[in-house]
């Protein structure tokens, strides 16, 4: 229930961070966000301390993230100049920031099985109608476990490229990309067959 609802707390809360009015308002969430960013790093530094594993480079994590979705706000707000004015493009821009930001934070206080689990529960009255919502729950699982396994395929994939003095263009793309899609449907086997083991059925 607690994952429930914080998970529906980031959702309003990213919802709403779009509705509030361009201005000081804005610093509003900007406070918000800098708050959990600060009881994040605190907690992440007690917590694996008390362990004894405490990583610096985990605890700013949350910077590293939010300032690679730069490029992505970087070009939402040029849309949004040739758009409407630049004025109205930053306030976009700095509300989109806000948004990945307040996202960053919460994957970094919620596992891939606690938020398919949340996104399951949400899915309980799909029962109803003869839904098995645990089929929900591995294609979540799934789903997000691919987002790290793709960025690592193409960092792998990159660095095999740039040994071998090959660029990417349209003559060689379809040996990149087979190998591409080759590791990307074993490392999908190797999921489904951990979950076999562990008792799912498809």
């Amino acid at each position: 229930m607690k994952d429930l609802v914080k998970f529906l707390i980031f959702i309003i809360y990213s919802t709403v961070v779009f509705f509030i009015p361009n201005g000081y308002p804005l610093f509003i969430p900007i406070s918000v966000n800098i708050f959990l960013i600060i009881g994040c790093l605190l907690f992440t530094y007690v917590y694996e301390r008390r362990t004894k594993n405490y990583n610096t480079y985990k605890a700013f994590i949350i910077f590293s993230i939010t300032f690679k979705v730069m490029p992505f706000i970087v070009f939402t707000f040029v849309i949004n100049c040739m758009l409407d004015n630049y004025i109205n493009a930053i306030f976009v821009g700095l509300k989109l920031l806000i948004v990945c930001n307040a996202t960053v934070i919460y994957s970094f206080t919620t596992t891939a099985v606690k938020t398919a689990r949340t996104i399951e529960l949400l899915c309980s009255p799909l029962k109803l109608f003869k839904i098995n919502t645990e089929e929900i729950f591995i294609l979540v699982c799934i789903s997000l476990s691919l987002i790290p396994i793709i960025k690592n395929e193409f960092i792998d994939i990159k660095n095999s490229c740039k040994a071998k003095n090959m660029t990417f263009n349209i003559k060689n793309s379809k040996y990149i990309l087979s190998k591409f899609f080759y590791s990307l449907l074993m490392r999908v086997n190797e999921i489904e067959n951990s979950l076999i083991s562990k008792g799912y059925n498809f």
